[in-house]
C-alpha cells in the first residue's frame, strides 16, 4: 500500500424490501427465526451504487517526540482528550488528540511495553482541526487507525502502521470527498482483522452527509473497507434511509468473519432514538448487506458494539428511567434474534461506554459522578457484574463521549486530577488475551497459542486451514480445554499431503495469524 495512489469506490445502498426471510451474508444464508421475545428486530437488505475516487498519500506527515521521562500517557500542561488505544497482547499503543488551543489540534501517540509506563513516539502534524483517533491491531507488528478530519475538509483517513516497531513503516493516507458532496465526518471507529488479503485491513464506521447525485443524507451511517479484489482500491457505503444518527461502533466478528457496526439512529416514528446494526461479510463484503433496527420505547444512543462465533452485544445509554442508565442489547444468532438486559439502573447517570472483548468476556468501562467504572460479562450479556471504580482520585475522570476507551485489559481516559485534561491508563480486571505467536512447518503445521493476558481462559477454540492443492488435512480444528495465564501451548495440523504453494492460516480464541509456503507431500516449507 506504501507508495501507491489508493483508488475508492463508492457504495450507496437504497432499500430493497421492508422486511426480509432470508439475510444473505457472504457466502452464508441465514434464517430469519421467528422472534421469541419482547424485541423484535426489522432486517432490511441494500442494493448497492458504485463511484471511483482517487486517494492520496499524505507526505512528511509523522512528526518525532523526543523521549522524556515515564509518562501515564499523556500529562502535558496543554489539553489532552478523546484517547484510544489497541494491543498487541505485549505491547499498547494509545493515541489522543492535542489541543492547545481551540485553533490547534493534532494525534499524538504513545507506547507501552509493559502496560505501566508509555513513551511518547510522535503526532501526524496535518493542517487543520483532527480529532478523536480510532486505533487497531490487525496482526503481526501492524495496526491501523484513522481519525475525524478538519470540519472543512470532509476527507477519509487511513493511519497504516506497518510496523509498529520501526517508525519509518507509519503512512497516512486520506480521500478528498469535497468534489462529491460529501461533508461533516463524525467520530470514526476502526476494526480490523487480518482473515483476508494483507491489504485488508478491516472496516472504519462513521456518521457522514452528502448531497451526492440524488442520494443525499444527512448523518446517516457510513462504512469504509478495502476492495477484496484489488490492492490499492477500496470501498465507501452509505444508507440514506437512516439520517440523523449520532454515533458508530465497528467490530468483527472473528470466528464468522462477519462486520458488525452499530449506530443509533433518530426514529421520527417512533419518537426516540433507535439503535442500527449493520451487516456484511469480510469474506465477501461485495456480496450485500443488510441493517438490523433493533426498536425500542426508549432513547438509546452511544452505543458500542463486539462479537464473536454470532454472539453480539449492544451496550448503549437507556433513558427509559428517567436519567441516563446502562443496557445491553445481545444477539446469540448472528442478529436474527435479540433480547435485552439492564447492566446498571441507579438515580445517577451512567454515560459513555466502551467495551472490549477477550475470549468470552465482556469488559465495559462507563463514567458516573466524575468516576470510571467497569462491568463484565461472561454469559454474552445476560448477567453483568457489580460496576468497580478505576481511578484512583475521586472525581478526576472528565465525563465525555469519547473520553474513556477500552481494549483488552486496558484502558484510557481523560483525567484531571493535575488541573487540566490529561490522558491516563489502568488496567481493569482480570482477562485473557490469546495470541498466536508463531507457526512451524515441517511434517504438517505446528503453531503456539499463548494467553498474555492476566486470567485464566478456557475452552478456546483453534483450527489450522491450508488454503492450496492440498488432497488431506486441509481443515483442523480443537478446543484447549485450559490455557493459564502467561503461559503458551502448542496446536498441530496432524498430517497433510499436498503440493504446490500453500497459505497456512491459524485461528485461536479470536486471534488470527497467516503464512505463506510449500507443500511438499507430508511437507510444509518456508513459513
Amino acid at each position: 500500500m506504501k507508495g501507491k495512489l489508493f483508488s475508492l469506490l463508492v457504495v450507496c445502498f437504497l432499500i430493497a424490501s421492508a422486511s426480509a426471510t432470508t439475510l444473505m451474508q457472504g457466502k452464508k444464508a441465514i434464517e430469519i427465526k421467528p422472534i421469541k421475545n419482547e424485541i423484535k428486530p426489522i432486517i432490511k437488505e441494500g442494493k448497492e451504487h458504485l463511484l471511483a475516487l482517487e486517494g492520496k498519500k499524505i507526505e512528511n506527515a509523522f512528526v518525532r517526540i523526543a523521549n522524556p521521562a515515564n509518562i501515564p500517557v499523556a500529562n502535558m500542561p496543554e489539553t489532552e482528550y478523546h484517547p484510544t488505544l489497541a494491543t498487541s497482547g505485549s505491547l499498547y499503543f494509545a493515541g489522543y488528540t492535542y489541543s492547545p488551543s481551540l485553533m490547534e489540534q493534532d494525534i499524538y501517540m504513545a507506547l507501552s511495553t509493559d502496560g505501566e509506563t508509555f513513551t511518547p513516539v510522535g503526532y501526524w502534524s496535518i493542517e487543520g482541526v483532527e480529532d478523536y483517533p480510532t486505533f487497531d491491531y490487525w496482526g503481526g507488528n501492524t495496526f491501523y487507525g484513522s481519525f475525524t478530519p478538519d470540519p472543512s475538509t470532509p476527507y477519509q483517513y487511513l493511519m497504516v502502521v506497518q510496523d509498529i516497531n520501526d517508525v519509518n513503516t507509519w503512512t497516512l493516507y486520506y480521500w478528498d470527498w469535497s468534489s462529491y458532496g460529501w461533508y461533516d465526518f463524525r467520530e470514526p471507529e476502526i476494526a480490523c482483522h487480518n482473515s483476508q488479503n494483507t491489504w485488508e485491513y478491516g472496516v472504519i464506521a462513521t456518521i457522514a452527509s452528502t448531497t451526492y447525485e440524488g442520494y443525499e443524507c444527512v448523518e446517516a451511517p457510513h462504512m469504509f473497507f478495502a476492495s477484496p479484489d484489488e490492492e490499492g482500491s477500496g470501498y465507501i457505503s452509505w444508507w440514506p434511509e437512516y439520517n440523523y444518527s449520532a454515533h458508530a461502533s465497528a467490530c468483527i466478528d472473528k470466528a464468522t468473519d462477519m462486520i458488525y457496526c452499530a449506530y443509533d439512529w433518530l426514529n421520527e416514528s417512533a419518537g426516540s432514538r433507535n439503535i442500527l446494526v449493520w451487516v456484511r461479510s469480510f469474506d465477501d463484503p461485495l456480496a450485500g448487506s443488510a441493517m438490523i433496527e433493533i426498536p425500542s420505547d426508549f432513547n438509546a444512543i452511544c452505543p458500542t458494539i463486539v462479537a464473536y462465533n454470532d454472539n453480539i452485544l449492544v451496550v448503549c445509554q437507556s433513558d427509559a428511567n428517567g436519567n441516563q442508565d446502562l443496557v445491553c442489547f445481545y444477539s446469540n444468532d448472528g442478529g436474527n434474534t435479540w433480547e435485552m438486559t439492564t447492566i446498571t439502573s441507579t438515580p445517577e447517570d451512567e454515560l459513555y461506554p466502551d467495551m472490549s472483548l477477550s475470549g468470552e468476556k465482556a469488559t465495559v468501562i462507563f463514567f458516573k459522578d466524575g468516576d470510571l467504572y467497569f462491568t463484565y460479562t461472561e454469559d454474552w450479556g445476560a448477567t453483568w457484574s457489580d460496576p468497580v471504580k478505576v481511578n484512583e482520585v475521586d472525581g478526576s475522570a472528565m465525563a465525555e463521549y469519547r473520553n474513556a476507551y477500552i481494549k483488552g485489559a486496558g484502558a484510557v481516559w481523560t483525567d484531571n486530577r493535575n488541573g487540566n485534561a490529561d490522558i491516563y491508563f489502568d488496567t481493569v480486571g482480570a482477562v485473557p488475551i490469546i495470541n498466536v505467536e508463531g507457526m512451524q512447518g515441517g511434517f504438517g503445521v505446528k503453531a503456539t497459542v499463548a494467553n498474555v493476558g492476566t486470567a485464566d481462559a478456557k475452552d478456546v477454540a483453534w483450527s489450522i486451514d491450508l488454503d492450496g492443492l492440498v488432497f488431506i488435512g486441509k481443515h483442523k480444528e480443537g478446543v484447549i480445554s485450559s490455557l493459564p495465564a502467561g503461559q503458551s501451548t502448542t496446536i498441530s495440523s496432524g498430517l497433510v499431503l499436498g503440493i504446490g504453494p500453500v497459505t497456512v492460516t491459524v485461528t485461536a480464541g479470536g486471534a488470527t495469524a497467516t503464512a505463506d509456503g510449500f507443500i511438499v507431500g507430508p511437507f510444509v516449507l518456508g513459513l
